[in-house]
């Protein structure tokens, strides 16, 4: 009995003794494919980051700088299945990653940023959204809602281009009264063109909130100025030209815009002068 309560404390410390092995191992691989990864060796970072978790699955943030080297060799706009796969695999890795840490900031700006990269924008604002919430305090995080708002707004109002104003009159007027099926047909396409600008203009006035709360944080920020001025711009293109008072709202707006991308000129100006005084970051 007395030899077999040794093997098995023998057989403990030999366990132990393998497993502090392999964590050591696995911070080594770790700190190898860091090193990769800021020399921009991107594929030899993948390879350190997996042997890394197979020494030991519980190795700190070697996950997530998987799924960012995964993320780093993705071109947006390239063919290719191999190009596919590693926007694939960063997806996958992100949301292990999540699964485990749901408010991982940088997790979430990758699957973000990815979602981006591939055109699925919808996708790409939700995690921006969440990254957001995690850090209310990061300016960047919420100018990533105003600029993804943008360019959501700009892929969706060339379709409005063909719909009807809900306030013009229905243009059935061809000296005779329109059936009740036309009547319905263009009262649906006026009903689609209210929802689809009313859903916009959503968009636009929460991208505008967090640019505001991103220049709260930060009033050098050129870029969220910069996409103030196009949300503003967005506004005017969204109102049809036949309703009422269009003229002058889009004046008002336009004008808005000038004053934003005036701003980002000026602030783009002294953020140089600063930074070729050595001064950025001082206040």
């Amino acid at each position: 009995m007395r030899q077999k309560k040794l093997l098995f404390a023998l057989l403990g410390l030999a366990a132990l003794g393998l497993a502090g092995c392999n964590q050591l191992k696995a911070r080594d691989s770790l700190n190898n494919g860091v090193r990769a990864f800021r020399e921009t060796n991107y594929a030899t970072a993948v390879d350190f980051f997996q042997q890394a978790l197979e020494l030991d699955p519980e190795v700190p943030n070697a996950e997530l700088y998987l799924a960012l080297a995964y993320s780093q060799q993705f071109i947006p706009g390239a063919f290719g299945e191999e190009n596919q796969r590693f926007a694939e695999q960063a997806i996958e890795t992100f949301e292990s990653v999540l699964a485990k840490e749901p408010n991982n900031a940088t997790a979430l700006a990758g699957m973000a940023t990815i979602y981006q990269n591939t055109g699925q924008l919808d996708q790409a604002r939700e995690y921006y959204v969440r990254r957001a919430e995690v850090a209310s305090d990061d300016p960047e995080a919420h100018y990533a809602i105003g600029s993804i708002n943008w360019h959501i707004v700009t892929s969706r109002a060339p379709a409005l281009s063909g719909l009807a104003d809900p306030a013009a009159p229905l243009p059935t007027a061809r000296n005779r009264r329109p059936t009740p099926e036309e009547l319905a047909a263009e009262e649906a396409v006026a009903a689609q063109a209210a929802a689809e600008r009313e859903e916009l203009a959503t968009l636009i006035e929460e991208g505008q909130q967090h640019l505001d709360r991103s220049l709260e944080l930060n009033p050098n920020y050129e870029d969220a100025m910069t996409f103030k001025n196009l949300l503003y711009r967005q506004s005017a293109e969204l109102i049809p030209v036949d309703a009422e008072g269009a003229e002058e709202r889009k004046a008002e707006l336009v004008a808005m815009a000038d004053d934003w991308f005036n701003r980002a000129l000026e602030t783009r100006q002294r953020n140089a002068e600063r930074a070729a005084a050595g001064l950025v970051g001082v206040e």
